[in-house]
Order: C-alpha cells, then sequence, then structure tokens
C-alpha cells in the first residue's frame, strides 16, 4: 500500500513540475478577461461594479483533458480609492486526478501622481485547495489477462489546504499600460509525503500594451484602437513570452497572440473575438500548438469562453475618475 501510495505521489509531482499545459498555475488564453487572474492592482472598475465567468478546456481531443472554471466579482470604493474583488479559480487535470480550487480576496489603492500618470496597487490573499483522486488512476495489477479492467487502486487520495498571498502594481500614462505582479509569495506547500514535497514556486509577470486611435485625426469618425501588447510569465524554470495584437471598436474587438514557451520551445497561436458594451461582454478564443517532438494542431486545440455582466452603481459619480486601460477581452 505504502508502494503505491509513493506511485501516485510521483506521478502527481511530474504533472506539476514539467510545467505541461500551464500545470504549476493555469493559464488563460483572454488575458485581459480575466484582469483580477493577471494582477491584483487592476481589482475594482469605478464606472461597474463586474462579474466575470470564464470556462477552458485544454487539448480536448487528448484522453484526459484539462479544464478550468472561474468566477471573479469586484467593485470600487470612490470615496476610499480603493477597489475589492474575489477571484475563484478551478483546475481540473487528469479526468479529476488533480484538482486544484484556488479562491483569493484582492484589494486595491488608486494614486494619481499626476494628470496623466495614475498608479494602483493591489495585495492579495486566499488559499489553495489541492485534491489528489487516485480513484482514476489504473494500474497494471487491476487488468486482468482479457484487458478488462477490475479492483480499485485501494488508495482514495489526499487533500491539502495551504494559504496564499499576491502583490502587484498597474499604472497607465497617456496611452501606455501596464504593471508587474508576484504571485505565491510565500511558495507554499502543494503536496507532501514523507520527505518528498511539492513547492508551488513563485510567479513573476510583467504585462505592457498601449492604443493607438486609427481615427484620432478624423472629428466625425467613431474610435478605432490598435492596441499591441507584451506579457512575461516565469514561474522557476517555466518562461513564457505572449505578444499580442487587438482591433477593436466601441463594440467588437478581435484579436492574436503568440505565445512562445520558452522552457519547452514550443509554440501557440491564439486567435480570439467578442462583442462588449456598457452591460456585458462574451468572449471566444481558439489556440492550438505546436510543440517539439511533433504533438501539435486538434491534439493541442484549446477552447476558452468567457461572459461578464457590469452593473451600475447606485451612487452618481460625478467628478472625474480614471481608470487603467486594457484591451475588453
Amino acid at each position: 500500500m505504502v508502494r503505491r501510495n509513493q506511485i501516485v505521489f510521483i506521478i502527481i509531482a511530474l504533472l506539476i513540475n514539467t510545467g505541461i499545459a500551464n500545470a504549476q498555475d493555469p493559464g488563460f488564453s483572454q488575458v485581459y478577461s480575466n484582469q483580477l487572474y493577471l494582477n491584483p492592482a487592476y481589482v475594482g472598475n469605478p464606472f461597474y461594479m463586474r462579474s466575470r465567468l470564464v470556462y477552458r478546456n485544454q487539448w480536448l481531443t487528448t484522453r484526459s483533458p484539462y479544464t478550468t472554471y472561474g468566477v471573479n466579482f469586484d467593485r470600487y470604493f470612490i470615496n476610499a480609492n480603493s477597489g475589492l474583488g474575489i477571484n475563484i479559480v478551478n483546475d481540473r487535470q487528469g479526468q479529476g486526478a488533480l484538482n486544484r480550487l484556488a479562491a483569493d480576496i484582492i484589494y486595491s489603492y488608486a494614486f494619481q501622481v499626476t494628470y496623466d500618470l495614475l498608479i494602483r496597487g493591489g495585495i492579495q490573499a486566499g488559499g489553495i485547495l489541492k485534491s489528489q483522486n487516485a480513484s482514476v488512476l489504473v494500474f497494471p495489477d487491476m487488468v486482468d489477462p482479457s484487458g478488462e479492467v477490475v479492483g480499485s487502486p485501494g488508495f482514495a487520495g489526499t487533500t491539502r489546504f495551504v494559504p496564499d498571498f499576491a502583490t502587484g502594481v498597474a499604472a497607465e500614462w497617456d496611452i501606455f499600460y501596464g504593471g508587474i505582479a508576484v504571485h505565491h509569495l510565500a511558495e507554499p506547500v502543494e503536496s507532501k509525503f514523507g520527505r518528498q514535497k511539492v513547492v508551488l514556486p513563485r510567479k513573476y509577470s510583467a504585462h505592457f500594451g498601449c492604443d493607438i486611435n486609427l481615427y484620432k485625426r478624423y472629428l466625425f469618425r467613431k474610435n478605432l484602437y490598435l492596441s499591441p501588447n507584451i506579457i512575461y510569465l516565469q514561474q522557476q524554470d517555466f518562461r513564457q513570452i505572449n505578444l499580442g495584437l487587438y482591433l477593436s471598436n466601441h463594440f467588437f474587438t478581435v484579436g492574436l497572440w503568440v505565445r512562445e514557451n520558452l522552457s519547452l520551445a514550443s509554440h501557440t497561436f491564439v486567435f480570439l473575438a467578442g462583442y462588449h458594451n456598457d452591460e456585458y461582454s462574451v468572449g471566444y478564443s481558439y489556440d492550438f500548438s505546436i510543440i517539439r517532438g511533433g504533438f501539435r494542431g486538434l491534439n493541442t486545440s484549446t477552447h476558452e469562453v468567457t461572459f461578464g455582466k457590469n452593473f451600475k452603481y447606485k451612487t452618481i459619480v460625478r467628478k472625474k475618475i480614471r481608470y487603467i486601460k486594457s484591451p475588453k477581452i
């Protein structure tokens, strides 16, 4: 029994440490639809209370796809120049062999440094519930000579809760915006078996972009924005750079991202489109990867759907309040 428990632990540890499909931290293609996941400094919109839902199905054609669900809600307190929100993300891997539920409370404060420069700082506190379900695993001694699976692993799995913290800063100046964030400040131990343990390493993020109004010189034409963006992620040995380009008007956004996994030498292309207005937003993205060794195309396809709902504040805001720009999707 102990030996089998060790095998289960090693399998799960390998899933985590190899960085397969962002196994250490689930990733999203519609980055700015999940601002609270990107940087805690983004929590709180002075114009609306916001609620966001996200569903992501990664490597759908494989026998064990990765599925990720997320929900968040945030609001802004005008008199305190502060934002407050909650973010919940559940990541399911290997047909439920590994499940990771993270819930966080986020706070931000805004500094209007100059007329053109706005800076926000954010902090995040919460926890991660990591569960391992061995019942979905099949071992050689569970298969009879006819090929039928009989019996059970005899090991129910484990559950572990650890606290987790993050911080971030975001800024806007003229048409430019960006920020940095550090997640898993305390590097919590997610799994442990005897002397063996799996530590969730710190994740460093840096993001930068700008909004270029293509119709700025035309007085009677609606705005059309071209928004180039770059995001860099690093978590222990995992390093990734994302290059994106959005084209958007008041209601529609289309975009293209190229993700370069510098650790695995893989390339991912993301196509996305969305509709948004003052009340709600909906987005869809499709991405596929080209990974060293020939694993590519439909085998690596990922679908992601987001939905957002905005709620107006009861109190009418009469003073002008700035908010850090970002793409809608």
